[in-house]
């Protein structure tokens, strides 16, 4: 398929739309490699794996991964059930629900997280240093963007 030509999309347009197909083809590609989880709970079980044993509560889990406390909870409720995280109530505060990955959880991830880091490498294979910097901080800017929008930062 042919692109359309510059006058109808500008580079920034183009950086910006792309984010979002490049999502959809990241989210199919992933939930092709996993058989025991889609690539959104194995992307937030990640991410809890990289606070060891530090339980997270479901807004900090949520604005680590940038989506609702409502959508985090759906994914916890599955890893739950699938026997990756365990969920406690606070001991400070008795509404907040803390999260943290059982031994299967550690155990899936330590395994899983090598297969990763080979897909990441093979992923990234046509990238040199400068090329993915330049991509690096342009996300990170773009991050931070959107972080200020949302009332971060």
């Amino acid at each position: 398929m042919d692109f359309p030509n510059e006058k109808k999309i500008t580079p920034k347009a183009y950086v910006y739309g792309s984010i979002f197909t490049l999502s959809n083809r990241l989210q199919l590609l992933g939930d092709r490699r996993y058989k025991d989880l889609s690539l959104k709970q194995a992307f937030v079980l990640w991410n809890i794996s990289l606070y060891d044993d530090y339980f997270l509560n479901l807004h900090d889990i949520a604005q680590i991964v940038g989506t609702s406390s409502q959508n985090v909870k759906k994914i916890i409720n599955i890893l739950e059930k699938k026997g990756f995280a365990k969920v406690g109530r606070d001991e400070i505060d008795r509404r907040s629900l803390r999260v943290a990955l059982t031994s299967e959880g550690k155990e899936y991830y330590l395994v899983r997280g090598k297969e990763e880091e080979q897909y990441m490498e093979e992923l990234f294979t046509d990238f040199d240093d400068k090329m993915l910097m330049g991509l690096y901080q342009g996300l990170y800017k773009l991050m931070e963007k959107t972080d200020q929008e949302l009332g971060g930062k």
